[in-house]
């Protein structure tokens, strides 16, 4: 809270209300006159700021040490040597040992001094760039490094109440230690049972595992052997109706290959053992390619791809291809036969964008908070089958990319998924 002070004026009593003191270190005299400028206009909380200039870090030092409650310092790295601003972080934090103070880096050459390399290797609070410091990111600066900084002075505050508090407090311990010694056989009880069953869960999961590994492995060469003997009778010019026999048989291989797919890239997600391959690829190649697996999965169903070629995208296709498939696959499912479901791919906030449209079931507007977490369905979609996981693992595989998942939908209507990514790597690191 602001200190109070009081002063008379006349007859009426007026209540002053102390300003923030920011310190300004700049060897640059118009970066003192533009922040004076800029901070007279600044108000928080109802406190004016005080802006307190040093031309240098060895000029600031004696400041910080003589006015240790300053609660910020606009501090640039290059004065009067190339690292006098990095010199003065550390000479602030470990031999001041203020911990509470915000310290901002502002540069004008970040070259000099990298944002990750400062970072990671000083303790600072915010680095800016000069040229990108407008009036309003400064504001937005000092507000949050003052409302660090007072929570971090409250917090202390509370540490030292309650050091004070804890003298007090031995008597109530040794009661206290009587009490838990009495249940230290129902504890370690509990911990034997807590660890027990945890073993049995971790032998769980490893056993699941080992099965769809198995499944995986054993499955896929007599789906493939049925698949090919397939396409080879439907080679040899089998009748219509035989043809189509052919087409169910296919599809259902394809789908049960597809579900496959889905369970075991489900666990390697969940288990967090899934190592992206990021690469460079045609995004409309890929989908061309994931489309005419839908096609032949669902002979009877009309798939439009609307793609300009080439679509330069990067990520790991064979993941980002599973995700697609998921989405036209849960169109497909849940749309009418005879009605089309449409693939676009484009640009959109500055990465590109596939969305999967549908004139299917829509989902109504309550599921559509909980539409992608692990196992839940939509009320409408309760009588047709599904497992609940290929919408989890869309948005895991995204999230993974960096990139965004959101659904339009309306009951009745229909909907339309929108798969974001952004252009270049930034892959979220687990």
């Amino acid at each position: 809270m602001p200190k109070l002070r009081l002063r008379r004026r006349d007859t009426a009593q007026q209540v002053v209300v102390e300003s923030w003191p920011v310190l300004v270190v700049d060897d640059d005299p118009q970066v003192h006159e533009m922040t004076q400028v800029l901070l007279r206009d600044f108000r928080f909380e109802g406190r004016s700021f005080d802006m307190i200039s040093a031309a240098s870090a060895a000029e600031a030092a004696p400041i910080l040490a003589q006015r240790p409650e300053i609660p910020v310092v606009l501090l640039d790295v290059v004065m009067e040597t190339p690292d006098a601003g990095l010199g003065l972080v550390r000479h602030i934090r470990d031999d001041l040992k203020n911990r509470t103070v915000r310290i901002i880096l502002r540069t004008g050459q970040p070259g000099d001094a990298p944002e990750r390399d400062v970072v990671v290797g000083y303790d600072v609070n915010d680095y800016k760039s000069k040229g990108e410091l407008t009036a309003q990111k400064l504001f937005t600066a000092l507000v949050g490094a003052l409302r660090a900084w007072r929570d971090i002075v409250t917090i202390e505050r509370l540490n030292r109440q309650l050091v004070e508090a804890n003298s007090t407090l031995e008597t109530r311990v040794e009661c206290r230690t009587a009490e838990l010694m009495a249940s230290r056989e129902a504890l370690a009880h509990a911990k034997e049972c807590t660890e027990l069953a945890l073993a049995r869960e971790t032998e769980a999961k490893h056993r699941q595992r080992q099965f769809l590994s198995m499944v995986s492995h054993e499955f896929r060469t007599p789906l493939a052997i049925i698949d090919s003997a397939a396409q080879i009778l439907g080679m040899r010019g089998a009748d219509e109706s035989t043809q189509r026999r052919l087409d169910t048989i296919r599809g259902s291989v394809l789908r049960l290959i597809g579900l496959i797919d889905n369970c075991l890239a489900d666990e390697q997600l969940e288990s967090e053992t899934l190592t992206l391959k990021e690469q460079v690829f045609d995004l409309a190649e890929m989908l061309g390619g994931v489309v005419a697996s839908q096609r032949a999965a669902n002979p009877s169903r009309e798939i439009h791809l609307a793609a300009p070629s080439p679509v330069p995208a990067w990520g790991d296709p064979q993941m980002l291809e599973l995700a697609v498939g998921n989405l036209i696959g849960n169109a497909v499912k849940y749309s009418p036969e005879g009605q089309p479901v449409v693939v676009a791919v484009g640009k959109r906030d500055g990465g590109v964008a596939v969305t999967v449209a549908d004139h299917g079931i829509g989902i109504p507007a309550e599921d559509i908070p909980q539409l992608f977490k692990r196992f839940h369905r939509a009320t409408n979609a309760r009588g047709l089958p599904g497992s609940g996981i290929g919408l989890h693992m869309v948005r895991q595989i995204v999230d993974l990319h960096n990139g965004t998942v959101s659904v339009d939908s309306e009951v009745g209507h229909g909907s339309v998924f929108s798969l974001c990514l952004p252009r270049t790597s930034a892959r979220k690191r687990r």
